[in-house]
Parts: C-alpha cells; structure tokens; sequence
C-alpha cells in the first residue's frame, strides 16, 4: 500500500513539472498531428486538417467535411498522454470547427474544448479564431478551476510556394488562479513553409512562451512519394532534439506516425488518424 502511494505521489510530481515545463499547465499547447510532429513541431504554416489545433487560419481553403483524432504519449506514459479531436464542416460563410484536447491522468488533468471558424479573404490571405473552455482538475478532492480564452491564427500565401503564419494563444493572458497570480501563459508562433518542389516541403518556425524565458526554433522536413507515402524528419532547439515521421493517404483516410526524440527523457510516439467525407 504505501509503495503504491508513493508511486501515485511520483507520477502526480512529475506531471506537474513536465506539464509546466513541456506543456504550458492550465490549458495545454502541445503541437497537434503526427506530421506537424514529426516535422519538429513545426505547425503555424501548414495548411491541412490539423491545423484547426495549430494554426486555425489553415484551414479557411478546406471544402470537405472532415474528422480527426490524435494521441500521444509522452515519454511513453500513459498517465502523461495527450489526447485529441476535431471535427470541422465548410460552409458559404466559411469553415466552423469544433475541438477537444486532453492531458493528464486521476491526479492531475487539463482539458480544453473549442469553437472554431475561419474564412479566407482572397486567394492569399485567411483567418481564424477560436474560442476556448479550459478546465484544469487536480485529484485527491483538491478540485478544478475553468477559464475563457481565445486564439488568433493568420496565414498568407506570398507566392506560390511560399507560405507565412503567425498565431497567439493566450493574449490577455487569463489568469489560472488567485494563488501567487498564476496565469495561463500566452503563446506567440510565426513561420515560414517552402514547397521546394512538388513532391519536397521545408518548414521553420519560432515560438515564444511569455512563462519560458528562451525563443524556440523548429525546422522539419517533407517529401512525398506518388502522393501516397510521406517521410518526414525535424529538430527543435528545445529540449526535445529532432523527431521522425512517416504518412499514408488511402483515398478518404490519412495515417501518420511519428516520434519525438527528448534530450534526457527519450522518446515520445505519436498517432493521428484523419478522415473526409
């Protein structure tokens, strides 16, 4: 009995601390979809389905109803496993969204739900917002608190192989409790995508956290084999080192895997699964 509850207090401080240190606690904002992963997380100019977790402007040129799911589990622990969903549905006043995230476990978890909808201006500039519920629940009857935020993405196609982004999280930077005046941290991430060539993409991007006193640089790669097969490799100046990656298009559904690499904790695989309709 007590080696359990040692084990329980173990994983309930360690998730607090990778959760503050990796995931930003109270109101996750890990990189969703396994090949935005495994391009080293790189997200914030990449137009497909997932963008409407990553960057929401990304998904304004969408015309197909589609749903997703994505799970993660870092460091190989389910306890500290990311899970998550999203629905999105075009329509003439352009594409709402629907999302769900979580993260945690009995001890400790953080969950947030979203609205979305962006549109597109014009054949080289779009939009999106979302409008976030997050909620934040410790065990043991310590309870949980919820809090309203929003997001911003924009994306801009300069040219035709060029792609900018930039989105924040966060920006009134909502407070998480009154206890020491811990608020949820705002996120700030501009990018750059280059379609090299048809079947090659090149992607680089910075990230600031208003909790984390360094910028973070990620960079990943793409080619495409017949439209069908996708290798995918990338690195980040953060603790977590590179990351690998690899994708399937069969007609309707997409599959892609991937694995990120951590500089002391080892490795932490990915899953997402996409379908249109």
């Amino acid at each position: 009995m007590k080696t359990k509850l040692i084990l329980k207090y173990s994983l309930f401080v360690v998730s607090l601390n990778l959760f503050t240190t990796i995931l930003f606690a109270g109101g996750e904002v890990y990189t969703v979809g396994s090949r935005q992963t495994g391009m080293g997380g790189t997200s914030v100019s990449i137009t497909d389905f997932w963008s409407i977790q990553n960057n929401q402007a990304g998904i304004a040129l969408i015309d197909k109803i589609g749903a997703g799911i994505f799970y993660q589990s870092q460091f190989l622990m389910s306890e500290l496993s990311c899970k998550s969903a999203a629905m999105l549905i075009p329509s003439k006043i352009g594409v709402l969204g629907l999302t769900f995230n979580h993260f945690g476990y009995e001890l400790y978890s953080d969950m947030k739900i979203g609205l979305v909808y962006a549109r597109s201006f014009g054949k080289y500039f779009r939009m999106g917002v979302q409008l976030d519920y997050i909620t934040t629940t410790l065990g043991e009857n310590y309870g949980s608190t919820s809090n309203v935020t929003f997001e911003v993405g924009i994306q801009s196609d300069v040219t035709q192989s060029l792609t900018i982004g930039a989105w924040v999280f966060n920006p009134i930077q909502v407070s998480l409790s009154d206890y020491n005046n811990e608020k949820i941290p705002a996120i700030f991430k501009l990018g750059l995508t280059w379609k090299i060539s048809k079947d090659f993409l090149a992607s680089i991007e910075a990230e600031k956290n208003t909790n984390l006193r360094p910028v973070f640089l990620r960079a990943g790669i793409e080619y495409s084999l017949k439209e069908k097969f996708f290798f995918r490799g990338g690195f980040s100046t953060s603790e977590e080192i590179f990351s690998m990656g690899f994708g399937l298009k069969i007609s309707k559904l997409r599959f892609d895997v991937s694995a990120v690499m951590h500089n002391t904790l080892g490795f932490s695989p990915q899953g997402s699964l996409i379908f249109e309709f």
